[in-house]
Parts: structure tokens; sequence; C-alpha cells
């Protein structure tokens, strides 16, 4: 879910002297939390000793959760999100945050709102706790957590979300502009993973499929092919967050052959800029619903070629299966995952769940790359 953030982010750092690379003033760095505990030893490429693997459920709305316990035992769904980086729970008012032994309230308030529709943006106003969580068998201690006061529009059946994005796009969520340290950081710097790197695997599946997360190492066994990495854009205001610079083909023909857009594993579709959308539409002769999204039927399904996304010196493929929602039945209407950027966005495109599932994706805030890999079910015909 990208926060409605990134201009927001953008004003906030601003404010504290962290202007954009173009005016001339070097691109900030993505913040990692230092560590002085941790032994000086590279990342393991397949799972150790530690039980540094979580596994994660996608939910009936298309999102990818994971349970998030806190010191009291209280047990949250949160959407796992590379979109934006701060941890909040307590959405669902039948379930509400319950201080525990290890809870500290900061009094630091913080706000953030979600989604391209300004009229049904989800928002969220609270305050952040320290907490010590529980994410599968990891421990995490003094995690910085938001308690919502106020939760406006958030999907049913979810508590929260886990912010997985850069520390730094958690600056905008606070009044003083102070980035609260991910999940990720905070292992690393409390020695339970020995480098700030993060995998993402989501197979395509029906709800209540699994997935995983692997904090600190790759999960080759699922891979079939090697990672390819990519530094982080350093166009504005990507760079901010989990940003790439990409090229995007449907079949021989060019939707855009470079823009910057984002990696947001809490958005359930893939987005493109309103040109490269209207070349698409025009291309599957897509029908556009008020929605916003494409239909199309099964003749024109039959019809779909591969979309290409140019990432590097790799093309990554989406099929005509990875283009489409899931179908309860074959007589089913059959919408498309692509749809337009709102207007006057500054962000090319953005990669959502859809991609996620076809590719395994690698986050390392401590070198500012990312990588990708085709695994086992790149070419699944499920979705």
């Amino acid at each position: 879910m990208i926060l409605s953030l990134l201009s927001s982010i953008f004003l906030a750092l601003h404010s504290v002297n962290a202007s954009p690379a173009y005016l001339g003033i070097p691109k900030m760095p993505l913040i990692r939390v230092p560590n002085t505990k941790r032994a000086n030893v590279m990342y393991s490429n397949e799972l150790g000793k530690r039980d540094d693997t979580v596994y994660v459920e996608r939910h009936r709305n298309g999102y990818y959760c994971a349970y998030l316990v806190t010191s009291s035992t209280s047990v949250f769904k949160v959407v796992v999100d590379t979109g934006s980086a701060y941890t909040w729970v307590g959405a669902m008012q039948h379930n509400p945050y319950v201080m525990g032994s290890a809870s500290i309230a900061t009094g630091i308030h913080s706000e953030a709102s979600y989604g391209d529709d300004p009229e049904n943006l989800m928002t969220f106003v609270g305050e952040t706790y320290n907490d010590t969580i529980g994410l599968g068998a990891l421990i995490v201690h003094s995690q910085g957590i938001g308690v919502p006061t106020e939760v406006a529009n958030f999907p049913e059946g979810i508590d929260g979300i886990l912010g997985l994005g850069p520390t730094i796009m958690s600056a905008a969520v606070t009044p003083d502009n102070e980035p609260t340290p991910t999940v990720v950081d905070n292992l690393y710097s409390q020695g339970s993973i020995s480098s700030p790197l993060l995998g993402l695997y989501f197979p395509p599946g029906p709800a209540g499929s699994s997935g995983l997360l692997s904090f600190g190492h790759i999960r080759e066994s699922v891979l079939t092919s090697d990672v390819k990495y990519v530094p982080v854009s350093s166009i504005f205001p990507v760079y901010y967050s989990w940003g790439i610079d990409a090229g995007m083909m449907y079949g021989n023909m060019a939707l855009f052959t470079f823009g910057s857009g984002v990696l947001d594993s809490g958005s359930p579709r893939i987005a493109i800029a309103s040109a490269a959308f209207s070349e698409y539409a025009w291309a599957t002769s897509g029908t556009l619903h008020p929605s916003g999204l494409l239909t199309i039927t099964q003749d024109q399904y039959n019809n779909l070629e591969t979309l290409r996304i140019h990432i590097g010196d790799q093309f990554y493929h989406l099929s005509p299966n990875a283009q489409i929602h899931a179908r309860p039945s074959l007589n089913s209407q059959i919408w498309l995952v692509i749809q337009q950027q709102p207007a006057g966005s500054n962000i090319a495109f953005s990669l959502g769940i859809p991609f996620f599932q076809r590719y395994y994706v690698v986050l390392n805030s401590e070198s500012s790359e990312i990588g990708f890999a085709s695994h086992i079910h790149t070419d699944s015909t499920t979705n």
C-alpha cells in the first residue's frame, strides 16, 4: 500500500534539509539502525540454525498477511507491505491492542494515509508504542508499533500493516519526522539476522494459501534462476521507497521504454501511467469498468500476449494468466490486473501482488539493491 505518502515524505524530509537529488543535493541513503552487537558475517543463502522464515497467508481479499504477536499475547493479522515502513495494529474494534509486560507508550503521535483514491483513502491516526513482538519464531524487542485512535476504510478482517519499506518512509508518519526503525532494522541491530535483507515469496493461489518471508537470507529452494540485482532508483520521488527503473512491453509493443516506479506488496494490482494504460487497453481490447479496471471476454483472453517488464538487463514476463484476477469459474467475467495510475501521480508504475506472485523479490537495505528471480510458480496457471 503506497502511502499517499511519497509526496508527504518529500515534504517531511525537505523540512529537515533532505532535498531531492535533482536540486543538487546528494541522494539520502536508505536508513538502517547502527548495529553494535552482531558479528561481521555475510548472510546465509539458505536456512541456518535460527528459524528466520515467517509464513504468510493469502487473505480472502487478495492481500498476503503475517501474524504478529505482542507482549500481551494478542495476535494480529497484518498486511505484508513493502510500500510503507510503519507497522501498526488494532484496526478491528473487537481485537484492540492491549498493553503487555514490554509495552511502553512513547506519547508520539502518528498518522498515515494509504491508497490512490482521494475519496476513499485508508487512514490511520494513533500513537506509537514500543513493544516486544513475535513473527513466527523471531522475537523483536523495542519495536515501534502504531496503536490507532481512528481507522477508516481499512480492509475487513485485517488488523494492521507490517511496514517493510525503507526506514525513511516512516519519517512522514510522525510530527517530528523521525523515522521509526522497521522490523528488519531491529532484527539486524539485535543480532537475530546477519544482514538487513528480506526475501519475499508469494506464490499464486486461493485464499489461505501460504508464502514465505525470509529475514536475513534467500530461500534458494524455491528459486528456478539466479537472483539478478539492480540498485534502488535514484529518481525522485521513488528513491524514498523500494524504487526501480524499468520499461514495459505488451507483446512487441512498447508501453513505455523508461520509467521509475515502486515495488508494493500491499497493492492488489499493477498500475501504469495513463498513456501506457491507454495503449494496453487498446491492445487487449479491454472494456473499462466504472471501477477503473479492464474486463475482457474469453476470446480476448485467448488472444492476450505476454507482458514483459525490463529491469536492469533482464526481462520479467507475465503470462496471460498472470495478467488476470482469479475467477470463481471458467464462465466468470475476466478482470485484468493492470490499472491506471491516479491522475497527477509522478510515479510511472507500481508493481503489486501480481508481480510478487510470479517472482521472488530480495530487498537489501545495506547495499540499497533489489533482486529478482523466477521461482517454481512463475509460470503457474493458477492465480
